[in-house]
């Protein structure tokens, strides 16, 4: 017996039960103006209930306001102005549960995309979908991952890519390759870069941003990504980006880099799509864009980021993420996820942000940049990370990492990032290492001469500063403090906080050293 598909009134309840029903349950959401989100739940004939998740339904020539003022309270199939885009992977994964014909019923009653091609072309001719149903969705999702759960396939894909840029009049010219294999061990799904303070890896990061999303730079300027399957080293175009990575998401742990995020793009045919994470205002609003956000502020990106991602139906995994954290002390003491179990996305426990408010300032930064990557990073997503080691320390610093690398493998994702600190070595594989050298504009980048993987942290720390034969300038100065102290912070006090990142990051890697020679 065919489905009856039926339109709730926003804010209704779906039936505890019913049988050979398709609800369509309406969401507040708003996309520029667009309000295009559903829920899907659907009762077969026996009367299992299938929780299927988020789609988001547009229609020819649509300016603005709901999608759901235009649809009929009750149909079977949808007419053909209509177009409809699951919004993840599980929505097209709960389809593959149905029957058969009930699989086949829903993708053709809402005018699915993903599973027709022609009604796909039709939709990216207008306005919705370009702002709103691929707001949070690119094209490389639509045509790749989502088709391949349709039809049975795998989620998980490999990653093979370089990224090159040329030597000008104020540039160093670099070509690193970076290759992600599913089902390596241990995983290759996040990348280092990392040499002495002025070598360039911010700077290099940020092109790598330019390079994917602002179309109006020049290869010669910014440099360019390429195949590492051809011979040619051809960059890739445009469309060819945007079916390699789904998504760019820029995270940045300090307040006080020279570089500002980037706009949201509203266009998502355009480039490929950009996030910020980080301590930056991203927008004018509020106070002067690139300019650090207040506490206050942070604490309201934070619960509006926990709000949006559990609306989205991904509680679950933002608990299993945050749960990689309790090798720390502080955050198993708080317990943050037994506390939002128990939350809605309109109705979060006070609790909630009486416990972020409480946190320090490294373990609140790496509970929202957590949260915000759960809400932001998708299949093919590539992350940038920009010197994490900033605010935390080594523990609590390794959890972050292998937690990162285990929603990356959930999302099909990979990430780069560039550092001091010898403790994220320790994380990945030399096959994951690039050490960047640089004198004026001649640089260079090589992989480890030893395994990184699980490596002594003092082993790693000689290996990539050099400090055998480091025997004099600041060098000498924080091992004459750490004859007196073997405490981090004092030591950063007795310096009135007057140390770089790079002698930071050596402290730490003497410190270890010294802990482990003690032991």
């Amino acid at each position: 017996m065919a489905l009856i598909f039926k339109k709730l009134e926003y804010n209704a309840s779906i039936p505890r039960k019913s049988l050979n029903t398709a609800y369509l349950q309406p969401n507040n959401w708003d996309d520029f103006h667009f309000k295009t989100l559903f829920k899907l739940t659907i009762f077969d004939e026996a009367g299992e209930k299938y929780d299927v998740g988020n789609v988001k339904i547009g229609y020819v020539n649509q300016v603005a306001g709901w999608t759901s003022k235009n649809i009929e309270p009750e149909f079977k199939f949808l007419s053909s102005d209509f177009f409809s885009l699951g919004q993840d992977e599980d929505y097209y994964k709960n389809i593959t549960k149905l029957n058969g014909d009930d699989r086949k019923q829903v993708l053709t009653a809402l005018r699915d995309v993903v599973y027709d091609e022609g009604i796909l072309q039709l939709s990216l001719e207008h306005d919705v979908m370009k702002t709103s149903l691929l707001r949070e969705v690119s094209l490389s999702l639509v045509s790749g991952p989502f088709r391949r759960v349709l039809g049975g396939g795998e989620l998980l894909t490999d990653f093979d890519f370089g990224y090159s840029i040329a030597q000008g009049s104020r540039t160093a010219g670099l070509d690193i390759s970076f290759s992600v294999d599913p089902d390596s061990n241990p995983p290759t799904n996040i990348h280092v870069l990392i040499g002495r303070n002025g070598v360039g890896k911010t700077h290099l990061l940020n092109n790598m941003v330019k390079a994917l999303v602002a179309e109006e730079e020049s290869e010669k300027n910014v440099g360019a990504f390429y195949s590492l399957d051809s011979n040619e080293r051809s960059p890739f175009s445009q469309r060819q980006l945007q079916e390699l990575f789904s998504s760019v998401v820029s995270v940045a742990f300090s307040a006080f880099d020279p570089f500002e995020p980037y706009p949201e793009q509203k266009d998502k045919t355009k480039g490929v799509r950009y996030s910020y994470v980080g301590l930056k205002r991203a927008t004018n609003h509020g106070g002067k864009k690139g300019t650090p956000m207040s506490r206050d502020m942070l604490t309201k990106e934070f619960l509006e980021s926990l709000s949006s991602l559990i609306d989205k139906g991904y509680k679950d995994q933002w608990i299993t993420t945050i749960s990689g954290l309790e090798a720390d002390d502080l955050f198993s003491d708080i317990d943050l996820a037994g506390v939002v179990k128990k939350s809605s996305a309109n109705d979060l426990d006070p609790e909630v942000k009486k416990i972020f408010n409480k946190l320090s300032s490294g373990h609140s930064i790496v509970l929202l940049t957590l949260t915000k990557l759960v809400e932001k990073v998708r299949n093919q997503t590539l992350v940038l990370l920009d010197e994490p080691e900033g605010h935390l320390h080594p523990p609590l610093l390794s959890a972050f990492i292998r937690t990162l690398s285990d929603l990356l493998s959930h999302r099909n994702g990979i990430a780069i990032i560039a550092t001091h600190s010898p403790v994220i070595l320790q994380e990945v594989p030399k096959s994951c290492v690039w050490k960047l050298r640089r004198t004026g504009l001649d640089a260079s980048a090589e992989r480890p001469e030893m395994e990184t993987f699980g490596e002594n942290v003092g082993v790693l720390t000689r290996e990539v500063f050099n400090l055998e034969a480091t025997e004099s300038g600041y060098h000498q100065l924080l091992k004459k403090e750490m004859a007196t102290t073997k405490s981090y912070k004092k030591i950063l006090r007795n310096f009135n906080g007057q140390l770089g990142a790079e002698a930071r990051g050596v402290l730490r890697g003497l410190l270890l050293v010294s802990e482990a020679e003690e032991e």
